[in-house]
């Protein structure tokens, strides 16, 4: 898998800003184009005002053209801003914005590139809702395409990754698209597994680090814990690490260990750029 379309969902929040910041970094390494793609989020902006009937229907109506129009000037202003630094930093870029659902709009635009970049909380329902949005949750549980979340400050060229490998199939196929990712960078890396038997995760995490070595990978380690995965990766075990590379959707998806809650810990908790795959 080639780096060459990288897509950016730009939304209202501060986590926008590291995105695109992340995104170029990426771009310029890979000699990749970067998309902006913002989503007006009128469907819920209109179901979010009470119907009113009589004489008060006129100023509800008002009311939700008004709080779409402000929505979109915001989308508006930060499509230019995007547009600006891409400028600024030489890359090739495009922007489009689109009116529906949020996360279906991203979806069917995330067909057509090879790696997702947006922030570890999303914004795309500002004008209807506080706190953090949906969106990524929705997208990391369908979409096909790497995503790379980061936080508001975005992400540096990876020098010390984390893969958190346990033989399952999300965990692998995250494995082999970090690879082209990351061919450029040749950080340091260290193969991860917790709750496996000692005999079966030697296995695995040594034959992952042959085909990560094959591959030009001239750092790489392993760790073999025989603790749950939320024991092994803690804050202080990934503070060092500038990514994390973890699979989703494996095939036991209550035992794994990469999947459901752990993924939600991480994106939670740790703050920590996460490239994620299933």
């Amino acid at each position: 898998m080639e780096i060459r379309k990288i897509l950016v969902p730009l939304d209202a929040s501060i986590y926008t800003d590291g995105a695109t910041e992340t995104a170029i970094r990426i771009a310029k390494a890979h000699g990749a184009s970067v998309t902006g793609v913002a989503v007006l989020d009128s469907p819920e902006i209109r179901s979010s005002i009470i119907p009113a009937v009589g004489p008060y229907y006129p100023m509800m109506v008002d009311a939700v053209q008004e709080k779409i129009e402000h929505a979109d000037q915001i989308l508006r202003d930060t499509l230019i801003r995007f547009s600006n630094t891409c400028e600024k930093a030489g890359i090739e870029h495009e922007e489009t914005e689109y009116e529906g659902i949020p996360a279906q709009k991203l979806l069917e635009s995330s067909i057509f590139h090879d790696l997702i970049v947006l922030g570890l909380e999303t914004s795309f329902h500002f004008e209807t809702r506080g706190g953090r949005g949906d969106t990524l949750d929705k997208l990391i549980d369908h979409t096909a395409t790497p995503v790379l979340a980061v936080p508001p400050t975005g992400a540096p060229i990876p020098s010390k990754v984390i893969i958190a490998f346990d033989g399952s199939f999300g965990a692998s196929r995250a494995m082999r698209d970090f690879i082209p990712f990351a061919a450029s960078f040749d950080p340091e890396i260290t193969l991860v597994s917790a709750e496996l038997p000692a005999k079966k995760s030697d296995f695995l995490l040594s034959s992952a680090v042959s085909l990560l070595e094959s591959h030009g990978f001239s750092k790489v380690n392993w760790n073999a814990s025989e603790m749950t995965a939320e024991e092994t990766f803690t804050p202080a075990f990934t503070a060092d690490a500038d990514l994390i590379v973890a699979g989703i959707h494996s095939r036991r998806p209550i035992r794994d260990m990469f999947t459901g809650s752990f993924t939600a810990t991480l994106i939670r908790d740790h703050q920590k750029p996460l490239f994620l795959s299933h």
